[in-house]
């Protein structure tokens, strides 16, 4: 998370809990429990149930601001947050209601909320200190991609925007028609919310801004509001349109230190002698050759980039663990990176953990050895990125887990980014021989010259960045 949203959220967190118990008049004696859950999570699973079924019936004074794991990456950010503010810790379930009232584990919470909701409901007195009611909450000030939920109504933010008192007021107002007749609308088709456990279901769905409204009951009349209609948002209710842009600067980075590994170059080297050496009047073929190879390249890694985002999400256990799961992919950086560094002051040959394993070699040659046209040079280049795997997969690895927490459609943009950055160097050696302005030979010369000092810089830039990550600065 970079700084400046690290900040605000904890300014949000700090002001929501710094507000008054009662901003809009007269407390009704609700309570807002800030409810961080995960839907790959068995605990939670003993949880929702009642916390956002019976208990929303049974309890008219609960409020329940839902933070899902699973489905909103969004809110990995304020569990991050909320972790770091309160030492809440990193797994869930659990119910924030405020500093000093915390309900962990689904123990925990099946024990603990009802007995402070009917203490409530008793004696408003003795709400906890800090706490909020319905009347202090302002729905669109808050980070993070929420469900709010209130008896049969529920809020579900889908992006952006919203007025607080309107969206507070069809919560709480005892006619949600009435508050609608004097907002911006358009009317949606009703979501049935599921999660282990709980499938609720709705009469009537409305889109406001940043928002959808569901609720039971009375319908509101009409489609809009003074022929003002809000468009339907382009996302799924709760899933945010693209990844925190917080991101590109991790993938960014992997990118630029997989871009600069040598064993993609000397590949590459290989197919353009062996054009050359066969058609060496022909600079055209040159360039299509280096062309079609690269090409290959950015193809086939970015396939292996979506099938290793979509494995990573897969296991839905890995969705309440993703903090933990991240800070793992930054001990794995740590762990290449040092490998990187290894092998940058060894006199022997390097590693399999950062080179292609000596094995394939042979094989390796007698294919590259049968390039002799564009065609060739794409299909060699098609083959050559499984043995090129060993060598290259350590930042791509770390970068496709950091991007299954995201939807995969969301997540394929930065995977074209990050492949993008990783040929650069292959188009800059075709183009730089294609043009004249350097020899192949003086290429190969460099590359060799410079494989150690391209190790270290890769594996100095791989550590510290693994070391950021691991300690959730990244």
């Amino acid at each position: 998370m970079n700084l400046s949203r690290s900040f605000g959220i904890l300014c949000l967190i700090l002001a929501l809990l710094a507000l008054p118990a009662s901003a809009d008049g007269e407390d009704s004696g609700t309570l807002v429990g800030y409810y961080f859950t995960s839907d790959g999570c068995s605990h939670c699973a003993h949880v929702n149930p009642h916390l956002l079924g019976d208990w929303l019936e049974t309890h008219p004074n609960l409020v329940v601001a839902e933070y899902e794991l699973a489905t909103r990456p969004g809110n990995y950010a304020v569990l991050a947050e909320m972790d770091r503010t309160y030492h809440t810790g990193l797994t869930v379930p659990f119910v924030f209601v405020s500093s000093g009232t915390v309900f962990t584990g689904d123990t925990g919470i099946l024990s603990g909320v009802p007995a402070l909701l009917e203490a409530l409901e008793r004696d408003p007195a003795s709400r906890p200190a800090g706490s909020l009611s319905l009347e202090s909450l302002d729905p669109a000030s808050l980070s993070g991609m929420p469900r709010i939920w209130h008896g049969d109504r529920i809020l579900i933010r889908t992006g952006p925007g919203g007025d607080g008192t309107v969206l507070r007021s069809l919560l709480s107002d005892p006619d949600p028609a009435g508050v609608l007749g004097k907002a911006r609308w358009t009317r949606v088709t009703p979501v049935v919310v599921t999660h282990p456990g709980v499938q609720a279901a709705f009469q009537h769905a409305v889109q406001l801004d940043g928002w959808i409204f569901q609720w039971n009951g009375e319908d509101v009349q009409g489609d809009g509001n003074d022929g003002t209609i809000t468009p339907e948002p382009t996302t799924t209710p709760g899933e945010c349109e693209v990844p925190p842009p917080l991101e590109v600067g991790k993938i960014v980075t992997l990118a630029a230190v997989n871009a600069i590994n040598p064993c993609g170059l000397a590949i590459l080297i290989v197919v353009l002698l062996s054009i050359i050496t066969r058609t060496p009047d022909q600079r055209r073929r040159v360039l299509l050759a280096g062309l079609a190879f690269t090409a290959a390249v950015f193809i086939f890694y970015f396939i292996y980039g979506v099938v290793m985002v979509a494995l990573f999400q897969m296991v839905p256990q890995l969705a309440s663990w993703r903090i933990w799961l991240t800070r793992l992919l930054g001990v794995v950086a740590i762990v290449i990176g040092l490998l990187y560094i290894r092998d940058a002051f060894s006199w022997t040959p390097p590693s399999p953990s950062t080179a292609i394993p000596k094995g394939w070699k042979g094989t390796l040659k007698r294919l590259l050895d049968r390039v002799s046209s564009p065609a060739g040079a794409f299909l060699i280049g098609a083959v050559v990125t499984l043995f090129l795997l060993p060598c290259t997969i350590g930042p791509y690895i770390i970068s496709c887990g950091i991007l299954s927490a995201y939807d995969l459609t969301a997540a394929v943009p930065y995977l074209l980014l990050y492949n993008v950055i990783f040929v650069l160097p292959m188009l800059a050696v075709t183009l730089l021989v294609y043009l004249g302005i350097s020899r192949l030979s003086d290429v190969k010369d460099w590359r060799e010259r410079s494989v150690r000092r391209m190790r270290l810089i890769a594996g100095v830039a791989i550590l510290l960045l693994g070391i950021l990550i691991a300690l959730g600065i990244l």
